[in-house]
């Protein structure tokens, strides 16, 4: 802070943190002026001095989201200050800069912060965070033993390992029972398949033991009515009904499906030229696991719900399969949306839900 600057009880005082693994820059302003620039170690604590000195303010924060979670702004918001959280790709100027330093990117967010031009992204508690967290690393692993299955049937490809008639289908129990007693005469490649078979019902198990986790965090009181609700969606089960939930929280905090499709990064891209607009790919700005989960639904949900079928092709005729899918992933933001606001179950066929 400048030497000798005193400020009156009950001002605004915005700080802006560039946060970073090894330090945190913070800029403070007030009044339109810079009163601070300076940097600190990582570590909360290291603000405590600053925030002693403005005691008696109205302390606001902002800083970038990232790989750091949201450990500070709990931190923050603990110690009164009015702490928000923004996505880089929000905040004015920030996208095409080529001049990034920690003292400019602090510097703009206290400014942007001080003239009201920021939108902070949605913060869950932590309790739902951690939820969450267990729900996204259900999927983690699942996607690992996925690789791993690839893995041994590139295995058997190459060295012309044949599955018996009697083995079943693949990853089957007769199939699992067979890999497991499987033995090779090269003892290079019957140590490979050691690892690999080893891998993958390491991970199988894990896989079953989250399921039965997130089963019981399904049928909880804090998740199982709207769980239940979202799965009378064709093509969504109580899975994915789950990482909606966690992913979401609170879907009242959407105005209208748009919004929501805009949160999973399924809004089409826009370039305009003149009074020419073309829409492109999606944006893919949004979340990755809500959008991935939204669109897997949507093939199946095609193939069970015939006026959405033909949503589909007539889309799929002048823009192609993925661009249609993904359209049908859009409007079935809207569906979800209605459906977790209205309280009625899906139907299939039917034109629209009244939203309260």
């Amino acid at each position: 802070m400048r030497e000798g600057m005193r400020l009156a009880p009950g001002s605004d005082v915005f700080l802006g943190l560039d946060i970073s693994k090894t330090s945190w820059h913070v800029t403070a302003r007030s009044g339109g002026e810079t009163l601070l620039s300076a940097s600190f170690p990582a570590r909360r604590e290291a603000l405590n001095g600053l925030l002693a000195r403005l005691k008696g303010c109205r302390v606001h924060s902002a800083y970038e989201t990232g790989p750091f979670g949201y450990g500070l702004h709990d931190w923050l918001r603990s110690r009164q200050v009015d702490s928000m959280v923004v996505s880089a790709a929000h905040v004015p100027g920030q996208i095409g800069n080529r001049v990034k330093t920690d003292r400019r990117d602090g510097l703009k967010l206290a400014r942007t912060l001080e003239a009201g031009l920021l939108r902070p992204i949605f913060v869950p508690e932590a309790r739902q965070r951690a939820e969450r967290e267990l729900v996204r690393q259900r999927h983690r692993v699942q996607r690992d033993r996925c690789a791993a299955m690839v893995r041994i049937k590139s295995f058997f490809l190459t060295y012309d390992v044949e599955v018996p008639e009697e083995a079943g289908a693949h990853w089957s129990g007769d199939f699992e029972a067979w890999l497991r007693g499987l033995k090779l005469e090269d003892r290079s490649l019957d140590r490979v398949l050691e690892e690999l078979r080893g891998l993958y019902f390491d991970l199988d198990a894990r896989v079953d033991a989250l399921t039965k986790e997130l089963q019981q965090m399904a049928r909880s009181a804090d998740y199982a009515p709207m769980v239940e609700l979202l799965s009378t969606v064709p093509g969504i089960g109580w899975l994915t009904a789950l990482t909606l939930v966690v992913e979401i929280v609170d879907f009242s905090r959407f105005p209208d499906g748009e919004a929501l499709s805009s949160y999973a990064g399924l809004t089409p891209s826009e370039h305009s030229s003149g009074d020419r607009i073309r829409h492109g790919h999606i944006t893919r700005q949004g979340n990755p696991v809500v959008r991935s989960v939204l669109v897997e639904s949507s093939w199946i949900l095609i193939g069970k719900d015939p006026e959405m079928r033909r949503f589909y092709d007539r889309i799929k005729v002048r823009r192609g399969g993925k661009r249609a899918i993904v359209a049908v992933a859009r409007k079935l933001c809207h569906r979800l949306l209605a459906i977790a606001q209205s309280g009625q179950p899906y139907r299939v066929n039917f034109s629209r839900i009244k939203q309260n």
